[in-house]
């Protein structure tokens, strides 16, 4: 038996391959990748916000409500923007739910930014702004409130309030140049007002273009880009289900060739080697798959880490498979707790998100230990200790099971 591995791996290919529901696996694969390629190159923003913007006439392109409109619109985000061209619209729009919130920028946008900032330096400096000229208190015009944005929304969610700070980081410009020309106006000018057209020439030509962020993983590399889209980011836990799902599937075949006592001519020695290697043929078609979607997508972190990840992690769900099909007493109740089991696994590993709260049912979990040693070399150790003590479990949960299949 132990010379003739090769050819029991190449009939046991050909008996899976007989099996639809393992094709149909095997094919999902490359579907999944390029359904959500497609989708990712469509509109499919999850946040919908209608953009008003009540100060079309505005003259500075550089700043003002209509650039803010602009960078908004042609970020690519996980957040939709589209621009109402009134007020009564938008907020129709949030009535019948076509959009999430609305975001109204007044006709003195710019007076009211003013107003912020120019409180905020007089306030630094003790200055009475009472006693200032009309000019330099044009933003007390802006309204009753002097808000510069009103936001709407039908409910405070997480994700609206995640869009809010867009909505800062995006006006933070305008801030920057209108805290720099009131300090102008207070500080050097006296109060009388400078030349706003020299401050503007001036700003620009010194204000910083660079990044200020620099993105690196944990090994100092620097993340590149794939292009992808948000869209495409959980793709990589997904496939790793996906390929779990060909092993516990390929263990429940086993588990009905166990009732039908199809192996009852194997001498029981040999039961725990074949089990395995039944398991193993159904998970390397599907990694090899797997593997190589990784690295034509885009979606490998680098090919001989891949190839290290991708051995450990067969290794591993080929053991837990084998103990998944020891534990559970009949076909049945393997075929209701593989669903189960999976939709637990798309929420407990991080493939949307991490939650830190479950590190104890992450710690059971094959594909959280591929998923964490991406961009962490440390997890990559964690792997192979996992790997390894796994093996043993399922040794010795083998044990007592050999007789029985």
């Amino acid at each position: 038996m132990r010379s003739n591995y090769a050819v029991l791996f190449m009939l046991l290919n050909k008996r899976l391959f007989k099996k639809p529901s393992f094709v149909i696996i095997l094919c999902m694969i490359p579907l999944v990748v390029f359904g959500i390629r497609l989708i990712a190159g469509q509109e499919s923003g999850i946040v919908r916000i209608a953009l008003v913007n009540l100060a079309k006439d505005s003259k500075d392109t550089a700043s003002g409500a209509g650039a803010i409109i602009d960078r908004l619109t042609d970020n690519d985000s996980v957040f939709l923007y589209s621009e109402c061209a009134s007020e009564e619209e938008a907020l129709k729009m949030l009535e019948i739910d076509s959009v999430d919130a609305v975001w109204i920028f007044p006709r003195d946008y710019d007076e009211r930014v003013a107003a912020f900032t120019q409180g905020l330096i007089t306030e630094q400096n003790g200055t009475d702004t009472g006693k200032r000229g009309d000019k330099n208190n044009r933003g007390r015009a802006g309204g009753k409130d002097g808000n510069a944005v009103t936001v709407i929304e039908r409910e405070d969610t997480v994700l609206l309030q995640l869009a809010r700070m867009e909505l800062f980081g995006s006006m933070y410009s305008d801030l920057s140049y209108s805290l720099f020309e009131n300090f102008i106006d207070l500080r050097i000018a006296g109060g009388g007002g400078a030349d706003h057209s020299d401050c503007r020439k001036y700003y620009d030509n010194n204000r910083n273009s660079g990044s200020l962020f620099k993105y690196r993983d944990y090994d100092g590399n620097k993340i590149q880009d794939t292009g992808n889209g948000y869209l495409f980011t959980p793709v990589r836990g997904m496939l790793l289900l996906l390929l779990l799902l060909g092993g516990l599937a390929a263990a429940m075949y086993y588990r009905d060739d166990l009732d039908k006592e199809i192996f009852t001519w194997m001498p029981v020695g040999n039961r725990w080697i074949f089990e395995h290697v039944y398991l193993m043929t159904a998970l390397i078609d599907g990694g090899l798959v797997v593997f190589v979607t990784f690295m034509i997508t885009g979606l490998g972190v680098d090919f001989i880490r891949e190839l290290v990840l991708m051995a450990l992690y067969l290794l591993s769900s080929c053991c837990f498979c084998s103990i998944i099909r020891k534990i559970t007493p009949g076909l049945r109740s393997l075929a209701t707790l593989i669903p189960m089991l999976l939709l637990a696994m798309l929420v407990i590993c991080p493939v949307f998100i991490y939650i830190r709260q479950l590190k104890i049912l992450q710690l059971v979990c094959p594909p959280f230990y591929y998923l964490m040693a991406d961009n962490n070399p440390r997890y990559l150790l964690y792997f192979s200790l996992y790997t390894a003590v796994i093996i043993v479990f399922d040794v010795l949960t083998g044990l007592g099971s050999r007789c029985s299949g």
